[in-house]
């Protein structure tokens, strides 16, 4: 069992995913002397390393878009370029059965207009309810009713056919990481303001060029550390209880 609450001037983190990592790095900057705990033997939570055999894998086909500016940022912040270990290229969508959309970089709204009326496979009534939903959550300012899921949402304007499942669904499973009938549908449609309905490259692609660990988790640990931080993996946290004075983290 640790404990750290005779460690007053320090800070503790539960998860080193990519947002616990990102915690953990705004805390270093600010001088403030930082442990991470993690329950597994590696670095970056959905978005990771593995190892199998010797070899190298990533857990999943994780991307980024250019809207994740913040988290380009923090890459930039740990020693992590963007530039050389994303690939960047046009949102493209191709599938077995002949569906081929691919957004052209420019402004919002030609981009879409342009994906959807080119778009293979995809029916033109289909891209105008597509057209349609976009400008619907655009008039609400992409402010959706609370404890909603993306499914109702979709059901709500009518999303179905080609393009809820080559277009939609794939959608919110790489941006949430969850499927349509739980994900948040608020999240889902901050996820369209901001790639489908930003600024001009926001929808592209960013593509690891390396393994996800490298991408971020292991500078931002690195830069942890180089602070005076620590991390601690292997090192489940099971109970996090308030005593006087502190907190203490039981692992």
């Amino acid at each position: 069992m640790a404990d750290l609450g005779h460690r007053l001037n320090r800070s503790a983190v539960v998860g080193a995913g990519w947002s616990g990592m990102a915690a953990a790095v705004a805390l270093a900057e600010r001088g403030v002397p930082v442990t991470v705990f993690e329950a597994s033997r590696s670095l970056g939570g959905r978005a990771r390393r593995v190892s199998v055999n010797g070899l190298d894998l990533d857990n999943g086909q994780h991307v980024l878009i250019g809207a994740c500016r913040e988290t380009l940022s923090m890459m930039r912040k740990v020693g992590a370029s963007p530039e050389t270990l994303l690939l960047r290229a046009p949102l493209e969508l191709r599938f077995a059965d002949g569906f081929h959309l691919r957004a052209p970089r420019l402004p919002y709204p030609i981009n879409l207009v342009a994906a959807l009326l080119r778009a293979k496979g995809l029916a033109f009534a289909e891209g105008l309810g597509a057209l349609r939903f976009m400008a619907a959550l655009r008039t609400r300012e992409f402010r959706v009713e609370p404890d909603r899921s993306v499914a109702q949402l979709l059901d709500e304007h009518r999303q179905t056919g080609a393009l809820r499942a080559h277009v939609w669904e794939p959608l919110c499973v790489s941006a949430l990481n969850t499927p349509v009938e739980i994900a948040s549908a608020q999240v889902f449609a901050n996820v369209l303001r901001d790639g489908l309905a930003g600024r001009r490259g926001a929808s592209d692609f960013l593509l690891a060029r390396t393994n996800l660990g490298q991408v971020f988790p292991e500078p931002a640990a690195a830069y942890v550390q180089a602070r005076g931080g620590t991390i601690e993996l292997g090192a489940p946290v099971r109970r996090i209880a308030r005593v006087p004075s502190s907190i203490r983290v039981a692992c």
